[in-house]
């Protein structure tokens, strides 16, 4: 493997959205952060103010958009934004909570977790479409910073394809990825090769005064 390290990327889930009481299949539903969603980026915004982001990348949805903001705010970036990042396409379960989709597509469910590669709700995606269009705009994401370091804010769908993709976890065992609301997954290229420093970690404010930590929860 190459020893040289080029580039490095803080990998972010977005925060937690204004409709997190219920669990919901957001997708291309734009929805909106809540309090404790801005409060989360506000957290690493500090905890990584002295990184060397050279520069931070977003999807084009608000909840993304308004994490990836707050995280730059220090740094003085703005987010660069691809419509290709968004999170999987619910299609007609957009924007529903889960039990929303089990009353109205009785048993869809049940079919998705036994199926997850290939389940495709009626007008949305499939993993493998969504993989297809987020690895190629990543790796030129990539391409494009040789030896700096850069953040990318996403979803916990986009994420776990990403992860994936890296590790070669197959498709139908991307939910042994964890990613909770502002989680950070740290990847450190060596060359063409990816190694995997963090996987879901959180920001916790230790009790000590000024002293700040990233802790894997």
């Amino acid at each position: 493997m190459n020893e040289n390290p080029s580039c490095r990327v803080y990998l972010f889930r977005h925060g937690e959205t204004a409709n997190s009481k219920e669990v919901c299949f957001n997708g291309h539903f734009d929805v909106g952060l809540s309090v404790n969603g801005e409060d989360q980026f506000k957290e690493w915004a500090q905890v990584l103010k002295d990184e060397p982001f050279k520069a931070i990348y977003s999807s084009d949805l608000e909840r993304t958009g308004l994490s990836a903001r707050l995280l730059g705010q220090p740094h003085q970036l703005e987010p660069v934004v691809y419509p290709e990042l968004r999170e999987l396409c619910f299609g007609a379960w957009e924007g529903l909570s889960v039990a929303e989709v089990e009353k109205k597509f009785p048993k869809q469910l049940e079919e998705r977790m036994k199926n997850i590669e290939a389940f495709q709700v009626d007008g949305g995606e499939t993993f493998e479409q969504l993989k297809q269009r987020v690895v190629p705009r990543f790796e030129k994401i990539i391409a494009s910073h040789p030896n700096e370091q850069i953040a990318i804010v996403c979803h916990g769908g986009v994420n776990r394809v990403i992860l994936s993709h890296l590790l070669e976890v197959p498709i139908k065992r991307i939910f042994r990825l964890k990613q909770d609301y502002a989680a950070l997954n740290i990847i450190q290229y060596y060359g063409d090769e990816p190694v995997v420093e963090l996987l879901g970690g959180a920001t916790q404010m230790a009790t000590a005064p000024q002293d700040k930590k990233i802790a894997i929860q």
